[in-house]
C-alpha cells in the first residue's frame, strides 16, 4: 500500500512530480508573473515579496526551465567557442589556449552564460560558418580561422555576433577581436636580443595553411623596427613559418638548424617553445649557452620550463573578458567602444644571455 503525505498524493507521485511555477506563486501567495520576475532579477518587485517568493522556491526545490526563459527572452545563455578539428589539440596541450579558455570561461560564468566548444572540420571559413549558422548559441568567440576576412563578412550578412579572440585579419574594418600590441611585442623581443649583441636572430612564427597570421606581421614589423634603429640590414630568412603542432614544429627546428646556426630565437607558439626545448634536450644545445630563446605567451607557462624562459608576455584574463564584454555588448546590440592594445610585457629570466 502506498503512503500518502499530507496533501493526499503518494511519495511516489512526489518524487517524480516537479514543483511549477504555478506550485510557487500558491505557496507565496503571489501570480506567477510576479514569480517570473523575481527569477529575472526584475527591480519591480518589492522586497518584502522577493523575499516571500524566494523562501517559496527554496521549500519547493523549484528549478526553473531554461528552455522555458529561452523561448520567451530568445537568449540561450550560451556562447560558442569555436575551433577547428586541427585545432583542437591547443586547447589540450597548449598553454596559451588554456589559459585563454579558462579566463573566457570564468567571465562568461560571471556574467550568467555558459560556455560551449564547437569544431568545424575544417580552418576554412566556409567549414566555421556552417558549424556556427546552425547552432542555437546567443554570439560567437571564434579561434584560429585561416580566412578571417571572407568569415566576417558571412557572419554579418547573416547577423551573427561574432568576436574573434586576437587580430587575423589584415583588413582594417574588422575590429571585434581584443589584442595587445603586437609591434611593441615583436620590437621589445628583438631590441633586448640585440642588445645582448646577438644580430644572426631566427623569429619562429605559426602559420595556418602557410599564411603568416595577422597578429605575426605586426610582430614581425617590430622586429623590423628594431633592426632598422640597430641600422643592420634584416633578411627575410630571418623568419621561419612552423604550423605550430608538436611533431611538426620538432622536425622544423631540427631542419633548422641542421643548415643554419643563429645564437638566438624568438618563438611565438607556446607548443613550437616546447617542442625547441626537447631538440636541445635530444641534441646536446645549452640553453643559453649555445643558444639564447625568447617565448611569447604566458607567463606562468615560461616560469614552470627548464630553464625557466624569458618571455614577451600579455594579461590573457584582461584581454579575455574584454573579448566576452565586446561579445555581450554585440548581442545586446550596444556600440562598440575600441580601447587601445595592451602593452606586453618583457619578463628577463635564465633563457637569454650575452652573445659573445
Amino acid at each position: 500500500m502506498a503512503s500518502i503525505t499530507f496533501d493526499g498524493t503518494s511519495w511516489e507521485e512526489r518524487k517524480i512530480k516537479k514543483p511549477t511555477i504555478h506550485d510557487v506563486a500558491e505557496k507565496a501567495k503571489v501570480t506567477p508573473s510576479t514569480v517570473s520576475r523575481v527569477m529575472n532579477g526584475s527591480s519591480l518587485v518589492k522586497p518584502i515579496t522577493r523575499q516571500r517568493v524566494l523562501d517559496a522556491v527554496k521549500s519547493l526545490g523549484y528549478i526553473p526551465s531554461k528552455t522555458a526563459r529561452m523561448f520567451k527572452s530568445g537568449k540561450s545563455g550560451i556562447l560558442g567557442l569555436v575551433v577547428s578539428a586541427q585545432h583542437i589539440s591547443e586547447l589540450i596541450f597548449n598553454a596559451g589556449f588554456q589559459a585563454i579558455f579558462k579566463a573566457l570561461t570564468e567571465k562568461a560564468h560571471s556574467e550568467g552564460y555558459n560556455i560551449l566548444i564547437l569544431t568545424s572540420s575544417d580552418p576554412d571559413s566556409e567549414s566555421f560558418f556552417n558549424v556556427i549558422k546552425n547552432q542555437v548559441a546567443d554570439g560567437f568567440i571564434i579561434l584560429s580561422p585561416s580566412n578571417n576576412e571572407s568569415l566576417a563578412s558571412m557572419l554579418e550578412e547573416a547577423g551573427i555576433p561574432y568576436v574573434f579572440n586576437m587580430k587575423y585579419s589584415n583588413n582594417p574594418e574588422d575590429i571585434y577581436y581584443i589584442t595587445s600590441d603586437d609591434l611593441e611585442a615583436g620590437y621589445m623581443a628583438a631590441k633586448y636580443l640585440l642588445d645582448l649583441n646577438h644580430t644572426d636572430i631566427r623569429f619562429i612564427v605559426g602559420s595556418i595553411k602557410g599564411n603568416v597570421i595577422s597578429f605575426n606581421h605586426e610582430r614581425i614589423n617590430g622586429v623590423k623596427k628594431a633592426y632598422g634603429e640597430y641600422g643592420i640590414p634584416f633578411k627575410d630568412d630571418y623568419i621561419v613559418r612552423v604550423p605550430g603542432q608538436m611533431e611538426e614544429s620538432y622536425n622544423r627546428i631540427h631542419q633548422l638548424l641542421q643548415t643554419q646556426k643563429p645564437t638566438a630565437l624568438m618563438i611565438s607558439n607556446e607548443v613550437t617553445t616546447v617542442a625547441a626545448l626537447n631538440y636541445f634536450y635530444d641534441y646536446g644545445y645549452r640553453v643559453p649557452q649555445d643558444i639564447s630563446v625568447i617565448g611569447f605567451g604566458p607567463s606562468d607557462l615560461y616560469r614552470s620550463l627548464r630553464p625557466n624562459l624569458t618571455s614577451v608576455s600579455f594579461d590573457i584574463t584582461h584581454a579575455s573578458g574584454k573579448i566576452v564584454d565586446m561579445l555581450l555588448q554585440r548581442i545586446e546590440g550596444i556600440p562598440i567602444k575600441l580601447e587601445p592594445p595592451k602593452k606586453p610585457e618583457l619578463i628577463i629570466r635564465d633563457s637569454t644571455a650575452r652573445n659573445i
